[in-house]
């Protein structure tokens, strides 16, 4: 199954030129196909299991709400939600989707203070579609035994995925994201379903403005911790390899609350969400790195690194909050 192959049995049309790929996944690849009915981005990927189906359809849901409600984003092929939300099934266990293709091109992080601004109205915006959460859907940050996490670490330490040093830090991460969330239990059962990604990585600049892309990733989330999330990304800071920009926070926060936004705790458990989404990200990228998902050598050495980096940025986040948390009070 290639992406063009997904193309047509989406039945996007004829397909009429080789599809230029977008995101070089050899799992879930991405790529633009042009058809006779236009250009498309289109995704394609299996499913791991039975879970994804719910999560799918959760994030269908916003995606579908936002473009109805006004969002500026790309043009979703359908509206009409399935089992899988927005993904079809395409045969020989493929899911695939489609979005209208948009012209544009990713800002840097640091962004600009507009757009920063624009990113927190747009939180604002998301919460109002008031999409509740099911909490039994395994798509919020999800605990795992310690027997588990320490049969993980000692394997990515034997395929000198991490170090020793890594292994102390995301262990150190691990504790602190289930003491995090255990004091924000309550929190959970008023949670939305969120967009969880807005960084520059998917937002498009153009001609008629800014542009959200991918609600792949939508799930449970209190609206505050998205806006927080939201904040420190745009302002800089990505995988520990930058420090964000105060005023940059200070404009997508203002944004937040010029449109509506319910301000929250401000304080260090206002980084709950973004903090336990780095080590549910991590568990991911380690189960990826050491071969539990399949996958070439050199596509697990790519989660490696990005692993790597998570735990740096999870080292320099349980350094910062503190500081960080007095940024929100302004």
């Amino acid at each position: 199954m290639n992406l063009a192959q997904a193309a047509e049995r989406l039945g996007l049309g004829r397909v009429l030129d080789a599809p230029l790929l977008l995101k070089d996944d050899e799992q879930s690849p991405v790529g633009k196909v042009a058809t006779d009915s236009g250009s498309w981005v289109v995704k394609m990927g299996q499913p791991w299991g039975d879970f994804w189906l719910p999560m799918a359809a959760q994030a269908g849901a916003l995606e579908v709400a936002a473009w109805e409600t006004g969002v500026a984003m790309p043009e979703p092929q359908s509206t009409i939600l399935e089992e899988a939300g927005l993904w079809r099934p395409i045969g020989d266990g493929f899911y695939a989707r489609a979005v209208r293709f948009v012209e544009g091109t990713h800002p840097t992080a640091p962004t600009c203070e507009p757009l920063a601004a624009w990113a927190g109205g747009l939180v604002a915006h998301l919460a109002r579609c008031a999409i509740p959460a099911d909490p039994t859907v395994d798509g919020d940050y999800r605990s795992y035994s310690q027997e588990e996490w320490e049969e993980w670490f000692a394997q990515a330490e034997r395929l000198e995925v991490l170090s020793a040093e890594h292994v102390r830090i995301l262990r150190q991460s691990v504790e602190r994201t289930e003491a995090m969330v255990e004091d924000q239990r309550d929190l959970g059962r008023s949670k939305l379903v969120m967009h969880r990604d807005i960084r520059h990585q998917n937002i498009l600049t153009g001609s008629g403005g800014p542009v959200l892309l991918d609600f792949d990733a939508a799930g449970a989330q209190d609206p505050w911790w998205e806006l927080v999330f939201t904040a420190f990304h745009l302002a800089g800071f990505d995988r520990g390899l930058g420090v964000p920009e105060r005023r940059i926070v200070d404009a997508c926060l203002s944004g937040y609350v010029a449109a509506g936004g319910a301000v929250g705790a401000v304080d260090e458990t206002a980084f709950t969400g973004m903090f336990a989404g780095r080590v549910g990200v991590a568990a991911w990228q380690l189960w990826m790195a050491c071969g539990h998902r399949g996958g070439s050598p050199e596509y697990q050495a790519g989660f490696a690194q990005t692993l790597r980096e998570s735990v740096t940025a999870m080292a320099m986040m349980r350094r910062a909050m503190p500081t960080w948390a007095t940024w929100l009070k302004a």
